[in-house]
């Protein structure tokens, strides 16, 4: 290989680079929202909703003020490096947290002492 084919080669090997790794993020939120379609789809089907438990849920919803979020919250599965993995998780609870019924009031000393260790982070 000719020495003026190597140097293009280096010379545009990090703009390859950039293209090939924003492929791979593009890959990976296509597979986010394919199983995010694949999932919603199985529980649209499967959920009956005059079980006790969704009117149950839907009411807490009610009662608590919660909305749906305007617009759909995709957990990160793709296969992604995992500095990135870490960002998006913590992204997507962020996104979520508005969206969570909140929890009863705790049952005993033990479980508020745990609860307030894992809102810590321990």
């Amino acid at each position: 290989m000719p020495f003026t084919d190597v140097a293009a080669l280096i010379v545009d090997a990090e703009d390859r680079d950039a293209r090939a790794a924003r492929d791979s993020e593009n890959l990976a939120m296509l597979v986010d929202r394919t199983d995010f379609d694949v999932n919603f789809e199985y529980v649209s089907s499967t959920t009956d909703h005059d079980d006790p438990e969704v009117v149950r849920e839907r009411a807490l919803r009610k009662k608590h003020g919660i909305r749906p979020p305007p617009l759909p919250i995709l957990a990160p599965v793709a296969q992604r490096d995992p500095a990135i993995t870490t960002k998006l998780i913590e992204r997507y609870r962020a996104a979520q947290q508005p969206y969570r019924i909140p929890d009863d009031k705790p049952k005993s000393k033990l479980d508020l002492l745990n609860r307030s260790r894992a809102e810590a982070g321990r």
